[in-house]
């Protein structure tokens, strides 16, 4: 491997957002498909000590890497098929998310304008089937491409073969770890149809109230996402201030019974609906219920004390519990433990088992 990958011992503390100051054995950046392939088919990679980073932002590094990190630096954006309708794009897995997304909706392309201002790569959107305020990537996907990291050929899956659930893909279960996706296609419309409805328990969270400061009717695509822009900045830490890598935990699934015994404890807790959404760790068609909700992580432990909460290096943010934050100091461990306490009360209080949103290396 040594031969192949000039870099050895290199810090990751510049390649995640969490600024844990780990050290990879071996690094290298992957710029194309067929530089993949190559290095591949050359024998130049053992899958079984291989760790794939985008931009890092939904990655807690715990402790230093025995093996190969490659940085996802595959660019590239073009319309590959256009009508009056639609247009489907091909993109590069390793673009900045929402460097695209400000692409997207300068065109007037409509679908991803409420994902503004996720942090990470496009490659990551599938694996995570990232989402907010009302849209999902998966409203826009059409299909990828990925590397087998056993044979270095390149692969095509569908969106039905990528399995894409509530913030889960089959890249994040069964294909974890085995395939380096490095092209992304979705389908943007032409014709808008936009989702302001997201709002919460404060008023000056609302996605309307935000829209009033952006523009005013008819609305743009890129109104929608300044919008979001701004209601995601107003509510989240600044990274360039803070270690963070967003909400840590997903927003649990719950019967609708349990929803009632829950309202009689938290104040003001809100409910969501879960349609196209599975969860992929609980199997609810076996609760005997008929209806399931989603409901904030965030609530819940803000009820608990924690939004603001600090225990030495690692908190959270002082306007949102669920999102866990350092001083740039802690290392992957702390924040591990952190976040243990967190689930852990929140089991002890409410009997809900908190699963990470953010991958634990």
């Amino acid at each position: 491997m040594g031969t192949v990958f000039s870099q050895k011992q290199v810090s990751l503390k510049p390649y995640n957002t969490l600024s844990v100051d780990v050290t990879a054995e071996y690094f290298a950046y992957i710029s194309s498909a067929d530089q993949l392939g190559d290095i591949v088919k050359s024998g130049g990679i053992d899958i079984e000590s291989l760790f794939v980073l985008g931009r890092g932002s939904n990655t807690l590094l715990t402790k230093n890497y025995p093996g190969l990190v490659l940085l996802n630096s595959i660019k590239g954006i073009k319309v590959i098929n256009e009508d009056e309708n639609s247009v489907t794009l091909e993109i590069g897995s390793g673009e900045d998310w929402p460097s695209f997304v400000e692409y997207a909706v300068s065109k007037g392309w409509s679908g991803l304008e409420n994902l503004a201002y996720i942090p990470g790569t496009v490659g990551a959107a599938p694996v995570q089937n990232i989402g907010a305020y009302g849209q999902a990537f998966e409203d826009i996907f059409v299909d990828l491409d990925a590397v087998d990291l056993t044979s270095g050929e390149i692969i095509r899956f569908t969106k039905e073969e990528s399995k894409l659930g509530y913030r889960t893909s089959a890249f994040k279960t069964d294909l974890k770890d085995k395939y380096f996706i490095v092209v992304v296609r979705v389908r943007l419309s032409k014709d808008p149809h936009f989702d302001t409805s997201y709002h919460s328990r404060f008023p000056n969270e609302s996605l309307s109230e935000w829209l009033k400061k952006s523009g005013k009717p008819p609305y743009t695509p890129a109104d929608i996402a300044h919008a979001v822009t701004g209601l995601r900045k107003f509510k989240l830490p600044d990274p360039k201030e803070v270690g963070t890598c967003g909400s840590f935990f997903v927003n649990p699934f719950v019967t609708v019974d349990k929803f009632h015994e829950l309202e009689k404890e938290v104040n003001e807790l809100q409910h969501y609906p879960v349609t196209k959404m599975e969860y992929d760790r609980i199997d609810w068609h076996n609760t005997g219920q008929d209806k399931i909700v989603k409901i904030p992580a965030g609530r819940l432990l803000d009820e608990l004390g924690w939004k603001g909460k600090w225990i030495g290096n690692v908190g959270t943010h002082d306007k949102q519990a669920l999102c866990v934050i350092t001083n740039k100091k802690a290392s992957g461990q702390e924040v591990l433990d952190y976040t243990n306490k967190m689930r852990e009360s929140v089991q002890k209080a409410y009997g809900i088992d908190l699963v990470s949103e953010v991958r634990i290396v």
